[in-house]
């Protein structure tokens, strides 16, 4: 499966994430405002942030480590999520042909296209690359509709009118 052909899968997954994190931030802001409140949202924030940031770093790293890219006869590149542990075949091929440098050379020259993963990399390795990609995807949203969420409840409760200019001159 192309990356390309997640993208409705992974809208419709952030679309739900966001609501219900949007729904729970406002539930738990609409409470009683003190010192605690304060500097206990203050952390949090802080927290999301840091999360945010981490996760961002560790998705890239899975998705750089987790595909390959693959160019069809028309140009067009396509990324594809793969394993991280070769099958024999894929082994002993590339112990044969030692000018395979690529995963997309070792998809082409000995496998004929992307759609033959599953005889390069085991399928185990495969669903744990694809598992890492969607686990860090959704924190991802989590963290940031949760900081957004909470950034805007206070500023437009307890800020409402610079907060209101500000966001409509965007």
């Amino acid at each position: 499966m192309a990356i390309e052909e997640m993208t409705l899968y992974y809208t419709a997954l952030a679309s739900i994430i966001g609501l219900v994190v949007n729904l729970m931030v406002s539930f738990m802001l609409k409470g009683k405002w003190n010192a605690k409140v304060k500097n206990t949202l203050k952390g949090i924030c802080a927290f999301f942030f840091v999360a945010l940031v981490a996760t961002l770093f560790m998705h890239t790293k899975f998705f750089i480590e987790g595909t390959f890219s693959y160019q069809n006869f028309e140009n067009e590149v396509s990324y594809y999520i793969k394993g991280s542990e070769y099958t024999n075949v894929a082994k002993k091929f590339k112990e044969e042909n030692p000018y395979i440098e690529s995963d997309e050379d070792l998809i082409r020259e000995g496998f004929g296209s992307p759609e033959e993963k599953g005889k390069v990399w085991t399928q185990e390795s495969i669903n744990n690359n694809w598992m890492k990609m969607l686990t860090t995807y959704c924190l991802i949203v989590i963290f940031f509709v949760g900081l957004i969420s909470i950034l805007i409840e206070v500023l437009m409760g307890k800020y409402g009118k610079s907060t209101g200019k500000m966001i409509e001159s965007f």
